[in-house]
């Protein structure tokens, strides 16, 4: 008889993903770097990327942190619903074909997206230790922050959407502030299942989330979107001092 270890198994497709995951990155970063637009045939690249992010999340989460973030993910996908057909509560905008896939004009990977940004949130604020009230008043502001990193790439050199308005004095890179209140009032719903969750291995569940902002961060530098790269700092910052502040309290306890 011949006998599978499974853990092996998991080991090595987990260590693929982390291997995929890297090299999409840093091909990211130098596509944006030395070329005017992706090189052809890498249109699977955006869309896989936060696929095998997401899916590395849920690898290091248990069952309830699971389902959760697999809410949450479905909960801003249906405000993107909502937002695309309606223009409530992000305002007008539209995708365009770079995430892959869509329903009802809403790309399929906006779950990963969601599920990734929820993720990174939910693993800072339990490193932080942070109660449920406090929690509630965080995530959405953080979740905000995350997305005023996102927004001047994705509308920019990723193209992966773009807004309708045109009042640009009251924008941030062209984008309208009224999606930031979406974000906030958005972002509150979504983290709701999750509150209070606690990763299997913090480490790993925080890490694909932080490395997808960091590349973020890269493409602002790149991009010269002083104020976005900014944004990602922080939070960045803020994770890795809860990531510190967590292995120090291990260490002493």
């Amino acid at each position: 008889m011949i006998m599978i270890n499974t853990g092996h198994l998991r080991s090595a497709f987990s260590y693929s993903l982390w291997v995929l995951l890297l090299i999409l990155l840093v091909g990211g970063i130098a596509s944006t770097g030395f070329f005017e637009k992706p090189p052809a045939g890498t249109d699977w690249a955006p869309p896989t990327m936060l696929a095998v992010s997401a899916l590395l999340v849920l690898m290091y989460f248990g069952l309830r942190g699971v389902v959760g973030l697999i809410v949450g993910g479905l909960i801003g996908f249906g405000a993107e619903l909502i937002g695309v057909s309606t223009g409530f509560p992000f305002g007008g905008y539209e995708y365009t074909n770079v995430l892959g896939w869509s329903i009802l004009k809403v790309p399929i990977a906006l779950i990963a997206a969601w599920i990734l940004v929820i993720s990174f949130t939910a693993c800072t604020a339990s490193m932080l230790k942070l109660r449920f009230r406090a929690s509630m008043v965080f995530a959405p502001l953080f979740l905000v922050i995350i997305d005023l990193c996102l927004e001047p790439v994705a509308t920019g050199s990723l193209n992966a959407w773009s807004w309708h308005s045109s009042a640009i004095e009251y924008a941030y890179y062209g984008v309208p502030l009224t999606n930031f209140v979406g974000w906030f009032l958005v972002g509150f719903l979504a983290f709701l299942p999750v509150v209070g969750t606690v990763p299997r291995q913090t480490f790993f569940a925080f890490l694909p989330g932080a490395l997808v902002i960091a590349f973020f961060v890269m493409v602002n530098l790149i991009e010269r979107h002083t104020f976005g790269a900014l944004s990602g700092l922080t939070v960045l910052v803020i994770g890795v001092y809860g990531l510190l502040r967590r292995n120090r309290n291990i260490l002493s306890g």
